[in-house]
């Protein structure tokens, strides 16, 4: 029986259009700089009556003393909860609960941060707390009191997660715990901070020409909103910032093997290799190396492909890059049986030896830049992400151009872009590994892997 045209029709591909290149050219906002010096990055955004605002301010966990670990958090933890010089503690949590407006205040790593939400027509009274939180805080004894022993209380509890512990412990084995990039806060350290230090850590990071400031939101102009952010931050004085010299970055080229006994029924391991520093070109073809072989795009990366779902060793593992001021690191991450440990390890190396060694085929190479591409898009879905991430990288001493070129030179990187960074700083031979867990039940003991340090959790 003959068919008719109208039913092989549906069997046609459709006639679609061509799919081209991502064109990536995201607004880029606004900058101004007050006369103290805060430089202050704008986009307005009137979709929503609710205005977003972070501040940056440069310092950091690794700016405290060797001796005083944990000062920075304290000071910024303080600054709201500490009250200030016109608002008590209680007059803030009142007034920003009436309001339903948020504002916190962190530290991080190489970044203090405050954050600001608050609906658009209640911003002056929001912002006059925020404003006043950065510039006056009070750090009333009693809140320093109470938030010291919230950090040691936290510092006592730190080793309950292993799986966390174990990425901790392996930074601060790598850098070395004296080194601000691998050191932790202890008890001693806590309990020295007294008022004057969280004062004089203030007095000293905590002034406008050492900030940026991102806001995003529903304001009328940019004009308008300068003009209130001069109101509150233009008597600020500007004033000289003394920076700790950070030392030079010591690591050794040879394989290091840690290990934490623990009775727990997971080995956690990490392994950590020598990165790049901040702005080194490099950054683009390590980026789809590090895809390749353990990214976060799911179960497509060669070590979740193979440990995870061939082999069925780990339900997590997984690899990423950081850069630092001075050198950054490759960490990996898996999470196996006692009884797989040495399976598990064995084919983390094997797949990083791999990788160096001959180059990818251009089908892999090509889906993991899409998906870095399709995840590095996807992380500005509003005004104020892309605002802050503008802001950001003005903070880590990127060009102003780098997040708008970002996509094209991550698509310039190929195989053998990719091949030669891998083989540059993919050294698992010079690796340090770190395993936390029951050795008893191990399936070969770490010693088969290299030197085994043993080291006790505390």
């Amino acid at each position: 029986m003959p068919i008719s045209r109208a039913a092989t029709s549906f069997a046609l591909p459709p006639g679609l259009p061509e799919i081209r290149g991502l064109d990536f050219k995201p607004p880029k906002g606004d900058r101004a700089v007050l006369d103290n010096g805060l430089v202050v990055y704008l986009m307005k955004d009137n979709t929503l009556p609710v205005l977003h605002m972070t501040a940056y301010i440069r310092t950091g966990k690794i700016n405290d003393s060797l001796g005083k670990r944990g000062l920075g958090e304290l000071t910024a933890s303080l600054l709201k909860d500490g009250g200030t010089l016109k608002y008590t503690p209680g007059e803030i949590d009142r007034t920003l609960e009436f309001l339903g407006a948020s504002v916190e205040s962190s530290m991080g790593i190489e970044e203090a941060r405050a954050d600001l939400t608050a609906l658009s027509k209640d911003l002056d009274a929001a912002l006059d707390i925020y404003a006043d939180m950065l510039m006056n805080p009070a750090f009333a004894p009693g809140k320093v009191k109470l938030k010291r022993a919230e950090l040691l209380e936290m510092l006592r509890r730190r080793n309950d997660d292993s799986g966390r512990a174990v990425v901790r412990e392996a930074l601060r084995a790598f850098y070395g715990p004296s080194h601000p990039y691998g050191w932790r806060s202890e008890e001693d350290t806590i309990i020295a901070v007294t008022i004057e230090d969280i004062k004089a850590y203030h007095a000293n990071y905590y002034r406008p020409n050492n900030m940026i400031l991102a806001a995003a939101g529903d304001f009328t102009s940019n004009g308008e909103m300068l003009a209130g952010l001069n109101a509150r931050f233009g008597s600020w004085r500007r004033g000289k910032v003394e920076f700790p010299v950070i030392p030079p970055v010591q690591i050794e080229a040879k394989r290091r093997v840690y290990h934490v006994e623990k009775d727990i029924a997971q080995a956690y391991i990490v392994m950590l290799q020598r990165g790049i520093k901040r702005h080194d070109p490099a950054e683009y073809p390590l980026t789809v190396a590090n895809e390749i072989i353990g990214g976060g795009s799911g179960l497509s990366s060669r070590l979740a492909a193979e440990i995870r779902s061939r082999r069925g060793l780990a339900y997590t593992v997984y690899s990423y890059s950081v850069k630092k001021p001075d050198y950054g690191y490759t960490l990996t991450y898996c999470g196996t049986k006692p009884e797989t440990c040495s399976q598990a390890l064995t084919e983390i190396l094997r797949q990083f030896k791999e990788i160096g060694r001959e180059a990818a085929p251009a089908e892999e190479v090509k889906n993991a830049k899409d998906a870095i591409v399709n995840s590095f898009v996807f992380k500005f879905p509003t005004p104020f992400e892309l605002i802050t991430e503008r802001a950001s990288y003005e903070y880590y001493g990127y060009s102003p151009e780098y997040l708008d070129t970002y996509v094209q030179k991550l698509s310039a990187a190929g195989p053998a872009e990719v091949l030669e960074t891998a083989k540059k700083l993919y050294r698992p031979d010079e690796a340090m590994i770190l395993v936390i867990g029951n050795s008893r039940k191990f399936d070969k003991p770490l010693s088969e892997f290299g030197p085994v340090t043993e080291l006790r959790e505390d």
